[in-house]
Formats: structure tokens, C-alpha cells, sequence
């Protein structure tokens, strides 16, 4: 026996691997380099026309000002809600929607400088719309006696409230968080 008969045999293709590692370590390095320092500053939902922004804003707060002067409903978990507290909630409830969607009306209608704007206020507009159409089917169960948590529709794997966020609040986002879905139900806005 010689001593080539004991030593291990080098894959023939062993310089195919090791090729391809490099190939995808050197992208992976230029899509971090590429993300650190030439990526664009704006964000995804981020509206190029930042008039809307300076437009939106006041609508929002006052929406907010007139949430707050509702009834107010944190007086903790009721677990067994009589009909009158659940037909009260119910009534808040709607009083607060109905602002949000007057709100979301106000401030979709500002127009917007370009098509891109345009598409993300509508995809905004679109998620918005669902947070309202969840709000309004927590009241009608309320309305009907059931007694069931507010829950949200699901959209890219989370509550469609986050994906409006994204829009409002976000990470480089439009920055105007009193736009974003509210946080409770009713009235009272704690601080």
C-alpha cells in the first residue's frame, strides 16, 4: 500500500463551492453596503409631496380633540357587562368612528403632487378603511348582546392598524402620528 492509497480524495468540485460561497458572500457584503450608504432616505409608504403632511396634521389633531371630549370608557375590564353598558360602549364607539372616518375622508382628500403619491394614499386609505369596517362590526355585536373582543382583520401577517402605522408613524414614515388608527375605542385620550 502507498501513501496516495491513504490519503482522503479532494471532491471534484470543490472549487464549484467554494466559488459560489464567495458569489454570495460578496452580495450579501454589496447589498448592506449598497443599504448603509446610497439607499434612498424615504420610506416605503413615505409621500414624496410633503405638503400633504402640513395639510394632514391639524385635521388630525382636531379629530383627536373631539375623540377625547366623548364619554369616557377605561374604567376598566367589565366581565359581565350588563345590556345597557354594552349598548352605552356600542354608542361611544360608533361616536368615535364616525370622527376617525371623517377624518380619514379630510385628509384623503388632500391631494397629492404625483402617481406614486397617489397609490400609497390609496393603499393607506384602502388599510384605513378596514380598521373603520372592524371598528363598526365590534358595535354591532355589542348592539346584538354578544359580548366578543375587538379584534382586527389581518393584513401581511399582522393587524391592519400596524400596516396604517407603517404609513403614519413608521419608520421613515410620513410622520404625522395623530393620522394613526386610535390606540382605544371610545373617548378619553390618556396621555
Amino acid at each position: 500500500m502507498s501513501d496516495t492509497d491513504t490519503l482522503p480524495m479532494a471532491p471534484k468540485h470543490g472549487w464549484f463551492v467554494r466559488v459560489i460561497l464567495l458569489l454570495v458572500c460578496g452580495l450579501l457584503a454589496a447589498m448592506w453596503v449598497y443599504y448603509f450608504f446610497f439607499a434612498p432616505e424615504r420610506g416605503v409608504y413615505q409621500l414624496e409631496d410633503t405638503s400633504w403632511r402640513e395639510k394632514a396634521s391639524p385635521i388630525c389633531e382636531a379629530a383627536q380633540a373631539e375623540r377625547a371630549e366623548l364619554v369616557e370608557t377605561s374604567d376598566g375590564f367589565i366581565s359581565n357587562p350588563t345590556p345597557e353598558q354594552m349598548l352605552e360602549r356600542a354608542e361611544i364607539v360608533d361616536q368615535a368612528t364616525d370622527i376617525v372616518e371623517q377624518m380619514l375622508d379630510d385628509i384623503v382628500a388632500i391631494p397629492v403632487d404625483n402617481d406614486d403619491d397617489r397609490l400609497r394614499l390609496a393603499t393607506f386609505e384602502e388599510n384605513y378603511r378596514l380598521v373603520i369596517v372592524d371598528r363598526r362590526r365590534y358595535t354591532a355585536a355589542l348592539r346584538d348582546l354578544k359580548f366578543e373582543p375587538y379584534t382586527e382583520t389581518v393584513v401581511g401577517g399582522g393587524p391592519v392598524s400596524n400596516v396604517v402605522f407603517d404609513f403614519t408613524a413608521g419608520v421613515k414614515s410620513n410622520d404625522v402620528p395623530e393620522c394613526s388608527p386610535p390606540g382605544e375605542l371610545g373617548g378619553r385620550i390618556e396621555p
